[in-house]
């Protein structure tokens, strides 16, 4: 059976670094599993790796004009994987791995799929209550989606026209096998105690602030319409969002005195450089949690580990059954487990460096004068 490499784990855990070095000495392509990754629009929020020779499909949409959905996404990744040996899935995007490795073939055709898909969209379109419309298409819905979560509902207003109301999710062809049926899939999730991650999280959006996300995040903005539903954005933009409103609000202002206007503007840089930490933080959070609920598979390391790529390869190489044993292990039942400290609490209000604050406060300035 042909294997299937896959290195995932939290967000800032270094998982692009140590795929660069495994595809090397494997000599092999990269698969990106990240919903933004693959759209040209993002390539700073969503942190592309430094080297992309290797890689396959990042950047090769465009995310104002094209929604991929999972469907979508996993019939690119089943075409590359026919011709291409040893390939490696990286990255942290949990409902596209999960539908990617346990999905089943949809009971529709795919010209079916996509005219409900593009229907899903037009409907979305100026769309100001979102729960409404679904109500409106669903003979049973019980509000259980979140109104910020809008790939999940494109996608259940999807069903809803390809079921006549009657299913949220996909009816899928129970015989159809799953990936992780036919191919030896070797996957690894990165861990560490939450407060050292988010130290790395927090260096990681500071980073991306010097490498000019607040440019792309203000490129976006202008090339959108804001009156549209988005399907999907950044982590960060909707706080830019709220920070150039702010900024344009005292800029016109003129009523205030200028050293109030002062103040106020730097409280709000603080305020989205923070939130910016605590959703990245938060989306570990999450990945953590889905991961050990729904993907129980995968090989958790701690990524203080010495010699990681050594250990990677040990277990990819060893037959299943050592694999298997691995994965039911105790030890890796801990490594599951929240790896807290006492003083996260005290972390929900991190400060930023000032260096940090003044590149975003010039920006914003620069921004708000053009």
């Amino acid at each position: 059976m042909k294997k299937l490499l896959i290195v995932s784990g939290l967000t800032g855990s270094g998982k692009s670094q140590l795929v660069q070095l495994l595809g090397e000495q494997l000599k092999t392509t990269v698969i990106p599993v990240d919903s933004l990754q693959i759209y040209k629009n993002w390539p700073i929020s969503s942190n592309w790796p430094k080297k992309i020779d290797n890689y396959e499909l990042i950047g090769k949409y465009d995310g104002l004009k094209q929604t991929i959905t999972s469907y979508h996404y996993k019939k690119e990744v089943m075409e590359i994987l026919k011709y291409k040996d040893n390939a490696i899935l990286e990255g942290g995007c949990c409902f596209f791995m999960n539908y990617l490795l346990n999905s089943r073939k949809e009971q529709f055709e795919e010209e079916q799929i996509k005219a409900a898909d593009l229907e899903a969209s037009k409907l979305l379109e100026d769309c100001r209550d979102p729960q409404a419309l679904l109500k409106q298409h669903f003979k049973n819905y019980d509000d259980s989606i979140n109104t910020s979560d809008r790939y999940r509902i494109q996608k259940a207003l999807r069903f809803a026209l390809l079921t006549k109301g009657e299913s949220i999710t996909s009816p899928f062809n129970q015989d159809d096998p799953r990936l992780c049926d036919e191919m030896d899939i070797r996957g690894f999730f990165f861990t560490e105690p939450q407060e050292n991650i988010s130290k790395k999280i927090y260096a990681r959006c500071d980073e991306m602030i010097r490498q000019g996300v607040v440019e792309e995040f203000y490129q976006f903005y202008q090339m959108q319409n804001q009156t549209e539903f988005r399907v999907t954005t950044p982590l960060g933009y909707d706080e830019f969002v709220n920070l150039l409103k702010c900024f344009q609000n005292i800029f016109e202002g003129r009523y205030i005195s200028n050293k109030r206007a002062e103040k106020q503007k730097r409280e709000y840089v603080l305020k989205f450089i923070q939130q910016f930490y605590i959703k990245s933080r938060q989306y570990a959070a999450y990945q953590r949690k889905y991961f050990r609920s729904n993907l129980n598979s995968f090989l958790w390391i701690d990524n203080r580990t010495l010699n990681i790529p050594q250990l990677i390869l040990q277990y990819y190489n060893c037959d299943r059954q050592e694999y298997d044993f691995k994965v039911a292990s105790p030890q890796n039942e801990q490594l599951k487990k929240e790896l807290s400290s006492k003083l996260l609490g005290k972390q929900n209000d991190p400060i930023p460096p000032k260096e940090i604050q003044e590149i975003v406060y010039q920006t914003v300035e620069w921004i708000i004068e053009q």
